[in-house]
């Protein structure tokens, strides 16, 4: 399906060795002792914060255990892949989807949980991807660039496949179209990461439709400015392709030279009806008739190491730690729902719909939504990893004790977050976060959603230090009437 890959990228390949880290190592006999044989950062070299004397109780939410659940669930992914799915990963509505819960639906068992339930939904028809090629051409040189991907959601093509010269748009903006003729071409744009694909140029920009309304035919998305990341954005209705940096920039020194060059899409793509999902629902009882609701949402794009896999791997840690304590400590139930998900399916959104019933007696609703990520630096065109975890975005929603319950615990165990707080809520928390008091870190790094989002990116020790705070959160909160925890005003 993908022809071999030409050498394009040599003023790429220039560049990357004036800076890259690997290569200034070997003038240095002490090498590189942060990373292991395959060039990851190693696991012992995060920093670590010792537990303090009080918090000792918590000891038992070991992040190397956490990150080997993560590994058994990204595990679904890669035999995804191994079966020849193209978009593969844990989507809803796919077998390995159907796995995940199934395996999440054996830890709660295995761990101790009660009351196990799952609900059903039906989903829109589910997108597939069912063959696809992108090749580019410059004369009859034949070039291909192995971030090429299609674009998520497209439909199929004509017979055969479509062909367009290739126009470079800068970022795509109304300046970028002075005097310049993109009808029936393919524009090339830039997409700047603000970060990751939660926010970024294209899509603040309306870089898209603008396109569109130049009369360009269809839109190649160059992603990031550092690496060479693959994924699959959308190009809306019309068809496109997305590349990594170093493809895109190697396209755009090619087209700076006055080279013409052509891209050839074919893709075929089609629509399954009548796919069900379900979300897996497990109790471990308190002293009460309240609960604590914890929910993580378990499909993912590809690997989905971050999103959302260390999500699923620190409820578990907190089920895990939590069914080791005598029921008569635990002040309320704790209500973990593995989430269908949110990618394209209703994920929380039942819980705010059905919130009468769903939520019933529901003081507190956590959501673990990419909670453990390394912190990175750039330079020049790479994203170097550092041995720290990356400060989260954060929502609280809730009553000033819990606040400080809250902000306690981020101190106690190194829980970086941003110095203003989200004005809303994003992810699975969205649709339910006014709902009852919650709390959310999140974070979105330039790896999500992409091919790249892989298990090296989620340190053990993110994932040890906000499942031990969020322990240490909720055995707060239980200490807190409920009238102690709720918001004072509206919504």
């Amino acid at each position: 399906m993908r022809p071999t890959p030409a050498p394009l990228k040599i003023f790429v390949a220039l560049t990357l060795t004036l800076t890259s880290p690997t290569l200034l190592s070997q003038e240095n006999p002490l090498g590189q002792p942060l990373l292991d044989s395959q060039g990851n950062l190693r696991e012992e070299a995060f920093i670590h914060i010792p537990l303090r004397e009080d918090d000792q109780v918590y000891a038992d939410i070991e992040g190397t255990w956490m990150k080997g659940v993560m590994n058994e669930l990204i595990q679904f992914s890669q035999e995804d892949r191994q079966a020849g799915t193209l978009f593969w990963g844990r989507n809803l509505g796919t077998a390995a989807h159907t796995r995940s819960q199934l395996w999440a639906e054996a830890y709660f068992k295995q761990l101790g949980l009660e009351d196990i339930s799952r609900i059903n939904f039906a989903l829109d028809p589910v997108w597939s991807m069912s063959s696809w090629d992108i090749r580019f051409r410059q004369g009859d040189t034949e070039l291909t660039l192995v971030s090429a991907r299609p674009p998520e959601k497209a439909a199929s093509l004509p017979a055969g496949g479509l062909e367009y010269e290739l126009v470079w748009l800068g970022n795509g903006s109304a300046a970028d179209y002075l005097g310049r003729d993109v009808l029936g071409k393919a524009v090339l744009i830039q997409d700047i990461p603000r970060p990751g694909t939660l926010r970024h140029s294209i899509s603040t920009e309306n870089a898209l439709e603008r396109a569109y309304a130049h009369g360009a035919a269809a839109v190649g998305i160059v992603y990031g400015i550092s690496d060479n990341f693959a994924l699959w954005q959308r190009t809306g209705d019309r068809p496109g392709f997305n590349l990594g940096y170093e493809d895109g920039l190697a396209l755009r020194e090619l087209l700076g030279g006055s080279a013409t060059v052509h891209v050839k899409l074919d893709y075929q793509s089609e629509l399954i009806p009548d796919r069900s999902g379900d979300s897996v629902i497990g109790v471990l009882p308190g002293t009460t008739d309240e609960n604590i609701f914890i929910l993580a949402h378990i499909d993912g794009y590809f690997d989905a190491a971050s999103d959302n896999a260390s999500g699923v791997a620190v409820m578990m840690g907190l089920i895990k730690h939590f069914a080791a304590t005598p029921q008569s400590d635990r002040r309320r139930n704790l209500v973990f729902m593995s989430s269908l998900g949110h990618h394209s399916g209703p994920g929380a959104r039942w819980l705010h719909d059905e919130q009468a019933t769903a939520l019933q007696d529901t003081v507190l609703l956590i959501n673990l939504e990419h909670v453990a990520v390394v912190r990175t630096k750039y330079w020049g065109p790479t994203l170097r990893k550092m041995n720290a975890v990356s400060p989260m975005r954060w929502w609280v929603w809730g009553s000033e004790p819990m606040l400080e319950v809250v902000l306690d615990a981020f101190q106690r165990f190194n829980v970086g977050v941003t110095a203003d707080m989200e004005p809303r809520a994003s992810g699975e928390m969205g649709a339910v976060a006014r709902d009852v008091a919650s709390l959310q870190v999140i974070t979105s790094p330039e790896i999500k959603h992409t091919e790249q989002d892989t298990a090296e990116w989620v340190p053990a020790v993110g994932l040890e230090q906000i499942a031990r705070a969020y322990a240490k959160i909720i055995d707060g909160i239980n200490r807190l009437d409920t009238d102690e925890i709720q918001p004072k005003s509206g919504r």
